[in-house]
């Protein structure tokens, strides 16, 4: 079986559901592989044909709800809609994320910093593409991509740790400011 396919996604979400699940009523530290595989129905060889551990469950969980609706098709004109989206993912699951960012936050931030590096950089060139935006070399959309994603997850980590206090259109709003002044700053 493809692990990318329709059913090992459909059984990933399963799993991923449950952990979300077990996670609003005890510790993380708490669950156990066998916890999430007795809730969810599957069996233990199936969650580990999938994840090494719950660790790498709460990554995949983390990166499925967040980053990949986040970078999937994004474009300069719904860039603010998708940071909306992600802050309103959060607010909407406030107790599950600030929990899963208490867990490891290196750890959180790395993921979250590699996968946005990752996606960022693709996005960017397309993006540059679309808009002949034309970098000086190769390694810049690296760079831009790095700073952007570190930028990002630590935006997103530290409003986690303040309790979400701000809606996700007050983020949004700020990091649509942030990105104005910056252009005013640094022009083209």
């Amino acid at each position: 079986m493809n692990k990318n396919s329709p059913c090992a996604v459909k059984t990933k979400k399963k799993m991923a559901a449950t952990l979300k699940e077990l996670m609003k009523t005890t510790p993380f530290e708490k669950i156990t592989v066998s916890d999430i595989t007795q809730a969810s129905g599957v069996h233990r060889q199936t969650f580990y044909y999938h994840f090494q551990d719950r660790y790498e469950l709460l990554d995949w969980l983390i990166y499925y709800e967040l980053l990949h609706p986040f970078i999937e098709g994004f474009t300069l004109d719904n860039m603010y809609e998708r940071f909306f989206n992600l802050f309103t993912t959060m607010k909407e699951n406030k107790r599950f994320y600030q929990t899963a960012i208490k867990i490891n936050t290196g750890d959180i931030m790395g993921f979250i910093s590699r996968y946005a590096n990752e996606q960022l950089a693709i996005t960017l060139k397309r993006v540059g593409m679309e808009n002949s935006i034309i970098l000086s070399s190769n390694n810049d959309n690296t760079i831009i991509a790095e700073f952007l994603g570190f930028g990002l997850s630590g935006v997103v980590i530290s409003w986690a740790q303040r309790g979400m206090k701000e809606t996700p259109a007050e983020m949004t709003e700020n990091l649509r400011e942030l990105v104005g002044a910056s252009a005013k700053m640094f022009p083209g």
